[in-house]
């Protein structure tokens, strides 16, 4: 009876993959894996990447995984970013791995729902097609940080819907704690999983048993059950993101500036990406403005299929509603605490942030076709092979392939990210070289990390994890600076400041033990991270410590004459040596300190 029992159960699974429509599903899928994993070997960490592997270094602990991230809170993330760290830091081949198994748990459970949703029909197959290759998910599983959000939230989306599904149609009692844990799940990844409910929702009412908008007070008491922990959930998740990573909201600045930026996210990011836009190189690797004739053509044929569909039948209406209000509540989460005056609505025009409609868009689709084919059946008479009932499903699918395909060979090159790996990549091959160096914690360019990370934006923050270990900041007589191009390099001093001369020149700053000496500039140095560039002679051991107001540092000492480089905080007008030796040293023993210099570095 239990062998019975387990291959019932694996019959079950594998039954929406034993039909045509199954085998051409798998090809689908196997070929997007293909696909993605051959444009993720191409790309690269950058940005938050680094950033985020840098923080999972620490220990795993509820203080890492429930960080305030910029008004975020995904322990997930973080939970993602702290086994990389832990396992292989900066390997991008684990990235890569990682990524693609997620891409084949979401795109499986893609397939799953729509087997729920159009069951037996090929249909299916185009509407797989747009979450395969639709040219807005590029970005989100180009870039690793938020592709371990993205795919994740497509995941327990899908999970969720298909359980629902399941209630829908076979009153399973599983399926209604499935779906709460699957948005806990999603909440656990990024915030928009709050908009569930909206997804879920408008599945039930798609589902009633009822005509009009009597659907709603029907799926609304028919799955209470469902409902009402639910929205505990979500009440409590947003009163618990609230407190952990509070969002301050701003404004683009006036009621036109929000028109034209909610206008660019639906209307020119959006919409043309949905039908497999933009088709011309955008340019750029962040915002892509179509061109007007990719905004009118991804308007017209989604205007088309709009009024094709509601002339089949008025109950996709419903599938349409879902992708309208969804989008719209996407819009006011998304851009409600990240507008401003820097960004104001060119932020619409960023296809990451679109990309998350896109697993909407699929449940949406398969509502759309289930009420438009569902009202027009096949004749009885047509045999259940006819080319009539795969033809032109599979041909809308072919299209909308080649249509992604022309878009992401356009905009794919944009999303490698070759300056951030040629960057770390040579960094790593100068510390393997020479792993004495000591490397001072600039800035990284732009491209590799924005200045907006401000006082994270470092060059320890890009390699501070690397398995070459590399040591910051300390005193050093082999301190190196990276150049732009992440090539360690000689350090030369420009705006220097020197000492004022000492009264007796044998000597120069004579630095004992017994208390510091005073090293006065000529004038004080500008603000920020700089170096002091002390030459000294001795032969006593131990340390020279070196005081500024910005804080202390240990030089080791090295005997006879010697340059040595020591990071300091500006502005700073004097200095302030001592020697620290070993308690049996004599007590006359010096560091004669002939030249002080400070000032800003750079590359030599």
């Amino acid at each position: 009876m239990a062998e019975r029992t387990w291959w019932t159960a694996v019959g079950e699974a594998l039954r929406p993959w034993r039909s045509a429509a199954g085998v051409a599903a798998l090809v689908l899928i196997g070929g997007q894996l293909l696909w993605r994993a051959v444009l993720l070997g191409r790309g690269y960490f950058t940005q938050d990447d680094f950033l985020m592997l840098t923080l999972g270094a620490r220990p795993l602990s509820l203080d890492l995984l429930l960080r305030d991230y910029s008004g975020h809170l995904f322990p997930g993330g973080f939970l993602f970013a702290w086994a990389n760290t832990h396992l292989a830091p900066l390997d991008w081949t684990l990235a890569v791995v990682e990524v693609v198994v997620l891409q084949l748990i979401a795109s499986a459970l893609a397939w799953l729902v729509l087997c729920r949703l159009l069951p037996g029909s090929w249909w299916r197959l185009p509407v797989l097609s747009v979450y395969l290759f639709c040219p807005l998910a590029l970005w989100p599983t180009q870039w690793w940080a938020v592709a371990i959000q993205y795919l994740p939230i497509c995941i327990f989306l899908f999970l969720a819907t298909w359980a629902l599904l399941h209630r829908l149609q076979e009153n399973s009692r599983w399926s209604g704690p499935l779906v709460v844990l699957a948005t806990a799940a999603g909440l656990l990844f990024q915030e928009r999983a709050v908009l569930y409910p909206v997804v879920l929702g408008f599945v039930a009412v798609a589902f009633a048993e009822a005509v009009g908008l009597r659907r709603i007070v029907v799926a609304l008491r028919s799955h209470l059950v469902v409902w009402v922990p639910l929205v505990a959930l979500i009440v409590g998740y947003v009163i618990a993101h609230r407190a952990l990573a509070p969002i301050d909201s701003a404004s683009p600045g006036s009621a036109a500036a929000s028109v034209e930026l909610v206008g660019n996210f639906l209307a020119r990011n959006a919409v043309p990406g949905f039908v497999g836009g933009p088709w011309a190189d955008p340019g750029a690797s962040t915002i892509v403005i179509p061109t007007t004739w990719a905004v009118a053509l991804g308007w017209a044929v989604l205007v088309a299929v709009v009024v094709l569909t509601l002339y089949r039948s008025r109950s996709a209406v419903w599938g349409w509603l879902l992708l309208m209000v969804y989008t719209l509540a996407d819009a006011v989460l998304l851009f409600g605490g990240r507008t401003g005056p820097d960004f104001g609505e060119a932020l619409g025009l960023i296809p990451r942030y679109s990309a998350d409609i896109v697993p909407v868009l699929v449940v949406a689709l398969g509502l759309v076709a289930r009420a438009a084919t569902s009202a027009t059946p096949l004749h009885k008479e047509t045999p259940a092979r006819s080319t009539s009932r795969w033809a032109l499903p599979t041909a809308v699918a072919l299209c909308y392939l080649a249509s992604a395909a022309i878009s992401t060979a356009v905009v794919a090159p944009h999303s490698y990210n070759e300056d951030d790996r040629a960057y770390v990549q040579g960094l790593r091959a100068d510390l393997r070289a020479d792993p004495r160096v000591v490397v001072f914690d600039g800035r990284p360019p732009d491209n590799v990390m924005v200045s907006w990370f401000d006082d994270a934006a470092r060059i320890s923050t890009v390699v501070g994890i690397a398995p070459e270990e590399p040591v910051f900041d300390l005193p050093s007589y082999a301190m190196r600076m990276v150049d732009p191009a992440g090539r360690l390099r000689s350090i030369n001093i420009v705006g220097a400041v020197a000492d004022v001369p000492p009264r007796y020149r044998a000597c120069g700053h004579r630095v004992t033990a017994d208390g510091f000496t005073l090293v006065r500039l000529t004038e004080p140095t500008g603000s920020g991270k700089q170096v002091a560039r002390i030459t000294f002679y001795t032969s006593a051991e131990g340390f020279l410590v070196v005081s500024t107001s910005g804080g202390v540092a240990s030089l080791p000492l090295r005997q006879d004459l010697s340059v040595a480089d020591v990071v300091v905080d500006g502005p700073i007008d004097e200095l302030e040596l001592r020697l620290e030796g070993p308690s049996e040293a004599p007590d006359d023993e010096t560091v004669c300190v002939v030249g002080v210099q400070v000032g800003f570095p750079t590359p030599g």
